[in-house]
């Protein structure tokens, strides 16, 4: 390979739009963001999850326990994870 498969994300990030679920504003941050306050309420919003091991792990609520309670993961961002695995249930 002769450049990094990841440096396109570097010099042309792209904007994320999500819609905060409290309020309902649209809120924009470059993808390698994780996170944002809404513009218009102040929630923190999180980028949306992409599939990853809560998809399909059958750990992945006990271990979205440890992380809150460790307080690796905020709250907020427990919260819609969870939604995640009660999808794939």
């Amino acid at each position: 390979m002769d450049t990094c498969p990841g440096i396109r994300k570097l010099v042309e990030p792209q904007i994320v739009v999500r819609t905060c679920p409290a309020c309902g504003e649209e809120v924009e941050f470059f993808e390698y963001e994780t996170e944002t306050k809404c513009p218009k309420c102040g929630r923190k919003v999180h980028r949306e999850a992409s599939p990853s091991c809560v998809v399909w792990c059958r750990y992945a609520e006990k271990c979205l326990e440890d992380l809150e309670r460790r307080k690796i993961v905020p709250p907020s961002r427990v919260e819609e994870l969870r939604k995640l695995v009660k999808r794939q249930g």
